[in-house]
């Protein structure tokens, strides 16, 4: 049997199978890979990885399973930054496993997760947001929500419509954003426009409607390092309704 070190952990056995620390690996790719011309063209020793032979460009990273970059050329791809997994070959941009559908160059960042590109606006690059007025497009608290947008007809929820919401009036509610610590304070708001209340988990993607009675008193409060969003009958825990009880 013989063993050769493909370095960062991996190895690979008399050119048929690959191991990692010792655990064999990438088995159901097994019949595309070049085994006589594996090699890796980047690591971080753990969770994300580049790798190509002579026919492909291989990615794993902990943003997706290993996978083969589309229509990348293993004799011109390059990493240009490898933290956050941009690439470039054979004409083509890439963010982690995405071929991004123009070339990041003609992009500007409105945060995070959207990108605005000539009179289109993507979020995480490669999904196309429907329906949009670029001139009036706005990402609401981009340093703190960062993907929650709206122009003068939508808003936006990651890429998609939230129909629900009112754009004119649409607003997160400032108390959110104190510097007073609560439990999940960076991914969990409330909001509300002209018609209803909402929850907002930007982690877990929910947007979900609090249809209060008293939209008026609709407010946010800390009370032992929990968020409440709080009406004049009920509070809001994580956009769980339960009697109020102070």
């Amino acid at each position: 049997m013989s063993r050769k070190d493909l370095k960062h952990g991996f190895s690979m056995v008399d050119n048929a199978f690959i191991l990692h620390f010792d655990r064999e690996v990438y088995r159901k790719f097994y019949p595309t890979i070049d085994f006589a011309s594996f090699q890796i063209i980047e690591s971080n020793d753990s969770t994300f990885h580049y790798f190509r032979d002579k026919n492909h460009v291989y990615l794993e990273s902990f943003m997706n399973p290993f996978t083969i970059l589309p229509e990348a050329n293993p004799a011109d791809f390059k990493i240009l930054d490898f933290k956050n997994g941009i690439a470039s070959s054979n004409g083509h941009d890439y963010v982690f496993d995405q071929k991004v559908p123009y070339r990041l160059k003609e992009a500007k960042a409105l945060s995070e997760y959207y990108q605005q590109v000539n009179d289109k606006i993507y979020f995480n690059y490669c999904k196309e947001v429907k329906g949009v007025d670029p001139k009036t497009f706005e990402v609401l608290y981009g340093e703190s929500v960062k993907n929650v947008a709206k122009d003068k007809n939508h808003v936006y929820f990651r890429e998609l419509i939230v129909n629900e919401a009112d754009a004119e009036t649409f607003q997160f509610l400032d108390a959110c954003f104190t510097h007073t610590y609560y439990r999940e304070c960076d991914h969990t708001y409330y909001a509300k426009d002209k018609n209803y209340a909402f929850y907002v988990d930007t982690i877990d993607k929910a947007f979900k409607i609090i249809k209060t009675k008293s939209l008026d008193q609709f407010r946010f409060e800390i009370v032992d390092e929990l968020g409440y969003g709080i009406d004049d009958r009920y509070q809001y825990l994580f956009g769980k309704r339960s009697s109020l009880k102070r």
